[in-house]
């Protein structure tokens, strides 16, 4: 076993370092896109439980790949209403003191010189929201509590900080900044980020700096996207997708598991932004049945491979670099980790991964908006995906089944020959290809750069920008492919070219040729913009020139008049009916004339089809129209909905009629994600299906962003 893994470590150096001839990046640049994060629980940490405990580790660390070091609370710990043997380290009695059992100010300034000189950054954990029962404020400052003395979400330790006392927000700033002054503190990981308000993080974020720069801020936190979207935080946690890892090992579907990626870079509160991705850190070991093996068991180490490259800032906990393993570990208690029996497959795994993510570019995450594309395997227990950026692209490939398998990849790869950088085998990434991966097995192609690229050949899409988007983005999709570009809001990253005359965007397809996929133009913000733009089959260059900004229509380039395409076609209405209604009508016009369906009320729609698992009624072979129509559902009883926008018949169309109005969705699965049952979830991230009276949850629908609601029947 070691000297196969000495093996592949020898044959990964290589692989990293032979490709800066054709620019695929091999150069060890440490960026905010690239980071990863390393998580200490100083009690158990070492057999000491202290400070210099992590001070001896820390060069081991940084060979590891580790750029920073996140050390759970290590402040002056609270003694009144502990729940163990030791006080919980976000129970803090003194913001400006050091908890004694850990050490001195001598002993942390030693150890913050020690991770500087290892190029790595230190950042500590800050508890804003509460302090400790005998925190000093508690005597000196009851006004900081507003006078009102309670424990927040049951937990018997601690007292709520009153977020409305601008005092409390000066000396909460100070106690910050101190650290950063005395101790040369690089950032903050911020507990419960979403108790204290908006208010203070705004403050905060801005004035804790640290030689007149930002210092880096990470919340703990999803339930709060505007946290990261309005700049105050850096990072946060991606604990939604978390625990639909947690699912997905619970019962297999890699359909579903592929799915949630997407939606993690879906995300559009988080474009161009960054968050935390982890398979462990100290909640899950202490609420969720202990370490990452117990959680993850046979799907560990490809869901490890999953952590460092589907997206963001790779989290490592306490000893996951040797697979430690453990049950249910306490805050409260101290069981040091044991060192001597090391997972050697697991550390140079993670060693090779955090090799990849400082030197592929196509694994950044943020400013740089790389993407994912999820390719489709002929073994259902296979996950193929893609990343890129700009240029550069890598492929992995998962293996979630029991069994070795030969699987062949469908779609467009990128075209180029790679090299796994764990076995030394080279394949071609085109449509078709074989690979064999082992039970539980994991690939993670790299382009070789010294091979002749298989041709691929190359399309233009067009787009003449009436809208006025300052970034616009193109979103590709179909049933059966891949996404064109990535997950929404696609490729943002194009140039503009003038063509007779007329100045449009270019977005540039390579090797994808005569697939057909559907197109949203978009404005690639939180806004979430759109026009759906047509179905086109990639055969040609294809020119898309806007009427108004929001219809946007083909067009000859040598002559740009407007041209709708083939008018003999005929599509089909889906309307997914939530009206309630005894009865549903459509009525279309243009222009102020009746169209399609004669004059009011129209048509009334009874037929349905079921689509997925969703029940539409529809309206069948509808002629193809140049014309852009103003679509109306209503009832013929004195309440319609205006859908908004207007649309030629060029391609089937899905509406979707509620109570309290209508929409056009681009396509059946939005629809069905319109409609979704909402999810509750404690602040703690664990799913409930039955929400107590009176209590706080964070509700998630779909793949809309969790918002912080207090229940009440």
């Amino acid at each position: 076993m070691r000297t196969a893994n000495l093996i592949g470590r020898l044959l990964t150096l290589l692989f990293l370092c032979g490709t800066a001839a054709a620019g695929q990046a091999a150069s060890d640049i440490r960026t905010p896109e690239n980071r990863v994060i390393y998580e200490v629980f100083v009690r158990n940490f070492s057999d000491e439980g202290n400070l210099k405990g992590v001070e001896r580790q820390i060069p081991r660390l940084k060979d590891l790949g580790v750029d920073v070091i996140w050390l759970m609370p290590i402040y002056t710990p609270g003694v009144e209403g502990r729940w163990g043997t030791y006080s919980s380290p976000y129970a803090v009695r003194d913001y400006k003191g050091i908890d004694p059992d850990y050490g001195t100010a001598d002993d942390l300034r030693s150890l913050v010189s020690a991770i500087h000189q290892n190029g790595m950054e230190i950042w500590l954990d800050w508890v804003a929201n509460h302090t400790s029962k005998d925190n000093v404020w508690v005597y000196s400052h009851p006004e900081y509590y507003g006078n009102n003395f309670y424990s927040p979400n049951g937990w018997s330790d601690v007292y709520q900080l009153d977020f409305s006392c601008q005092e409390m927000h000066e000396a909460m700033i100070d106690a910050m900044q101190y650290w950063v002054s005395e101790f040369d503190i690089d950032g903050f990981r911020c507990d419960y980020a979403s108790g204290p308000s908006d208010e203070f993080w705004r403050k905060a974020t801005s004035r804790v700096l640290k030689n007149g720069n930002r210092v880096a801020w990470l919340a703990e936190d999803d339930s709060k996207p505007e946290l990261v979207a309005n700049g105050w935080f850096d990072y946060n946690y991606a604990w939604y997708f978390h625990d639909r890892l947690l699912d997905f090992a619970r019962g297999a579907n890699v359909n579903t598991l592929a799915n949630e990626c997407a939606n993690l870079h879906n995300e559009q509160a988080y474009y161009g932004r960054s968050r935390m991705v982890y398979l462990t850190n100290h909640d899950v070991v202490q609420d969720k049945g202990g370490t990452e093996d117990r959680n993850f068991h046979k799907y560990l180490y490809p869901l490890t491979v999953l952590e460092f490259t589907v997206y963001g800032m790779p989290l490592i906990y306490n000893g996951q670099e040797i697979q430690y393993s453990s049950g249910a570990v306490s805050l409260a208690e101290k069981t040091p980790i044991d060192w001597s029996n090391p997972d050697t497959r697991m550390t140079e795994l993670i060693k090779t991964l955090c090799e990849l993510k400082h030197t592929r570019r196509a694994l950044d995450t943020g400013a740089t908006g790389s993407t994912l594309v999820n390719h489709k395997a002929s073994d259902s227990n296979v996950y193929v995906y893609e990343r890129r950026n700009g240029d550069e692209s890598l492929v992995v490939m998962l293996n979630f089944g029991d069994n070795a398998t030969t699987f062949t990849v469908t779609g467009q790869l990128p075209g180029y020959t790679a090299t796994d950088v764990f076995s030394g085998k080279t394949v071609a990434m085109v449509s078709g290809t074989s690979v064999t991966l082992p039970a539980s097995g994991y690939a993670v192609f790299v382009r070789d750069d010294n091979a002749d690229p298989t041709p691929q050949t190359t399309r233009s899409i067009y787009i003449k920008n009436d809208a006025g988007w300052t970034t616009p983005g193109l979103y590709g999709w179909s049933e059966e492919l891949p996404e064109l570009f990535g997950a929404w809001p696609g490729l943002t990253s194009c140039r503009t070219e003038t063509v007779n005359g007329i100045e449009y965007l270019k977005f540039t397809v390579t090797g994808h040729d005569n697939e057909t996929y559907n197109l949203i133009f978009n404005n690639g913000s939180t806004d979430n913009l759109q026009i759906d733009l047509a179905t086109i089959t990639l055969d040609r260059e294809s020119y898309f020139f806007g009427t108004d900004g929001k219809t946007v229509v083909t067009v000859d380039p040598q002559n740009p008049v407007f041209d709708y395409g083939d008018t003999d076609r005929s599509y089909n209405i889906y309307i997914l009916d939530r009206s309630g209604w005894n009865r549903l009508y459509l009525y279309a016009y243009h222009d102020g004339k009746d169209s399609l369906f004669g004059s009011w009320p129209g048509r009334e729609v009874t037929d349905t089809e079921m689509k997925g698992d969703v029940l539409y009624k529809v309206i069948r072979g509808v002629e193809a129209s140049d014309k852009p129509h103003c679509l109306i559902p209503h009832n013929n009883e004195g309440t319609q909905y205006d859908i908004e926008g207007t649309y030629p018949i060029d391609r089937d169309i899905y509406l979707m009629v509620t109570p309290d109005g209508a929409v056009a969705t681009s396509s059946p699965a939005i629809a069905a994600d319109i409609t979704c049952e909402e999810a509750y979830f404690t602040l703690q991230g664990i799913r409930v299906a039955e929400p107590e009276n009176g209590k706080p949850y964070i509700v998630k629908k779909g793949a809309e962003a969790g918002r912080l609601v207090m229940t009440s029947h």
